[in-house]
């Protein structure tokens, strides 16, 4: 197996976490798009959580930033675009069961190496 730092058991659960992550600030988004003043959040891009996370031994969340919107603020100082998030939450939650299921499969491809099931 190999163990290089790229290697996707490695890659796989920081991919997971960061797009768990992702998930959940897009969900508080869509959530908050109503509070006056609300200003829409993101997190770090996935090149700069994996160099944070080679720091560390451990899994960690991704850092959550404020987002670079398309468009303006409402009269309340609001800046969440409903539809865009939506299509990050439908996005994030597509890319999650693409890493999941290639994990999940190379998990597999290991055990039928191994002979197991």
């Amino acid at each position: 197996m190999n163990t290089d730092p790229t290697s996707l058991f490695s890659l796989a659960p920081k991919r997971l976490q960061w797009l768990a992550t992702r998930q959940n600030v897009v969900s508080e988004n869509i959530a908050n798009s109503d509070v006056a003043g609300y200003r829409t959040q993101d997190v770090q891009s996935f090149a700069s959580y994996l160099e944070d996370a080679g720091r560390s031994q451990r899994l960690q969340e991704a850092e959550v930033v404020e987002a670079r919107v398309l468009g303006g603020t409402t009269a309340t100082g609001n800046n969440v675009n409903l539809e865009e998030q939506l299509v990050e939450a439908n996005s994030a939650s597509g890319q999650f069961q693409m890493a999941a299921s290639l994990y999940r499969k190379a998990h597999e491809m290991v055990y039928a190496v191994a002979g197991r099931k």
